[in-house]
């Protein structure tokens, strides 16, 4: 008699497809079904949604689902961009945090996790996804930030003079706004309090260890601290990872399955660097994705389930979506950590790889010594996308699924998923991308196809399983930051054209 596929409902940060399709991918490996809002639901580039709308179709969707996860920036605000702009009072968007109880009531044992993110403060000038007045002010918000932080630790007297060089007006919105979502996540652990949520992850999003971002994480710890749930709330690095992460979570308790992880990482000193992006060292990240996904950290590879392999933060740094900064790298480290990983592998380790050696970006060095070793079909998951939290937790997730993956159906999608992020990581994020920034706008779909379609024949199994769909590739957000492709299964006697 065959087990029921346990459904999970989750309601995404954004369209994107690494929050909705990605994170499908990642369920079907598991066996599990996902239940996404329709596309309606989900405006594109950033658009507000409709919450009302919203709150109704999660409500709805609950009813017959095994677990529910949530991003509370799409339930309050309408989407990731939205919590960022909003100038929405901050009544409304407690009161939409309503539905959550219901959903409790209606079961009070399906699980619910939430996730919630820290507005950053980016550090350019470029409105993008910020108000508009980031296009003049950016880099004085950011200085801002930080003064503020030293001074709010005694270690600067500086605020002042950075707050003259940005209109008072401006300021005040500024913060209105992060005063706003402060209050929404101590509203949220008050749900974890009451027991409306199992978990909550708050994320703090492209951060630096001395931030307004900081000082935010640290009053919330402090809460977190004096209420004692900490086993069920976590501050931790991250943001677009937190839906993939939470939907294994789900599949692995419907499983009944708590695995046991173990890092292995050459260099255990460069654990204790902060990636680019974060305000933690990269082993505190490390533990709070793993508990995030629900499992345990532990010393011995023997008694592991998992092995998460980790290619630490490189010296110097670097970051792909600069390609005016990319310093030369030794490539040893990622030699020896391949040799390690074949001794891994061979003793019968599952192994999911993280590659934060760089920012926004896979260490080409380390993607072309698992080819040559033939370890690509033999990982548990691969990563190496944006942020180290992204990173890590999206690695996890895909290692985590894979312990879960029965049958010829699942291991195909588990295929697919680590395919998909080589090819997106890799040969995007670290290749092509350079290629269509320097080349202009004109044709580039068509050249970032061929180029895509260039390196997934470089990399042989598992992705010579695959092709890109014809007509698939494209800019999610019409940006090159991001790309959206699918990828199908060859047939016998097919080939990629």
């Amino acid at each position: 008699m065959s087990r029921k596929t346990p459904v999970v409902t989750l309601l995404p940060l954004d369209d994107r497809p690494v929050n909705t399709d990605h994170v499908a991918g990642l369920a079907r490996t598991a066996g599990t079904r996902l239940c996404l809002p329709p596309a309606g639901l989900l405006p594109p580039r950033g658009v507000p949604a409709d919450t009302d709308d919203t709150a109704r179709w999660l409500e709805s969707s609950a009813i017959g689902s095994d677990a529910v996860v949530v991003s509370v920036n799409q339930l309050a605000y309408g989407g990731f961009v939205a919590s960022r702009r909003t100038t929405e009072p901050l009544a409304e968007a407690q009161a939409r945090l309503g539905v959550l109880r219901r959903i409790r009531a209606g079961r009070p044992e399906r699980p619910v996790h939430a996730f919630v993110t820290l507005m950053r403060t980016k550090r350019f000038d470029g409105a993008g996804a910020e108000p508009e007045y980031w296009d003049r002010y950016g880099r004085r918000f950011f200085t801002l930030s930080e003064e503020l932080y030293r001074a709010e630790h005694g270690r600067s007297n500086a605020a002042a003079r950075a707050r003259t060089a940005i209109p008072a007006p401006f300021v005040a919105d500024f913060f209105t706004r992060r005063m706003r979502l402060h209050a929404l996540h101590l509203a949220c652990i008050e749900l974890v309090v009451e027991g409306v949520l199992d978990t909550l992850s708050i994320l703090v999003e492209d951060s630096a260890v001395e931030s307004v971002s900081t000082s935010e994480r640290e009053w919330l710890e402090d809460w977190i601290d004096r209420l004692d749930v900490g086993d069920r709330v976590r501050c931790l690095p991250g943001a677009d990872e937190a839906g993939a992460v939470l939907t294994t979570r789900a599949a692995l308790e419907h499983a009944g399955l708590r695995p046991k992880v173990a890092v292995m990482c050459l260099d255990q000193a460069a654990l204790g660097r902060v990636a680019p992006y974060e305000d933690v060292p990269v082993r505190d990240t490390i533990a709070g994705q793993v508990a995030s996904i629900g499992a345990d950290l532990v010393d011995d590879l023997d008694r592991a389930g998992l092995v998460l392999a980790v290619h630490p933060p490189g010296t110097p740094p670097r970051d792909w979506c600069d390609p005016s900064d990319l310093p030369e790298r030794a490539g040893e480290d990622a030699a020896r950590l391949v040799a390690r990983l074949r001794d891994l592998a061979d003793a019968g380790h599952p192994v999911a790889v993280a590659d934060v050696a760089d920012a926004n970006g896979a260490d080409p060095a380390l993607v072309m010594a698992l080819r040559d070793a033939g370890l690509l079909p033999r990982l548990a998951g691969y990563a190496a996308w944006n942020t180290a939290g992204n990173t890590i937790g999206s690695a996890l997730a895909q290692g985590c699924g894979r312990l879960l993956a029965v049958g010829d159906r699942q291991l195909a999608e588990h295929a697919r998923t680590i395919t998909h992020r080589l090819i997106d990581d890799w040969g995007y994020q670290s290749s092509a991308r350079r290629e269509i920034l320097a080349a202009g706008t004109a044709g580039r779909i068509d050249r970032v196809a061929r180029a895509l379609e260039d390196r997934l024949a470089e990399l042989g199994p598992p992705a010579d399983d695959f092709r890109i769909v014809p007509g698939s590739v494209r800019f999610p957000w019409d940006r090159p930051f991001e790309i959206s492709f699918e990828l199908e299964q060859l047939k016998e006697g097919n080939d990629r054209r």
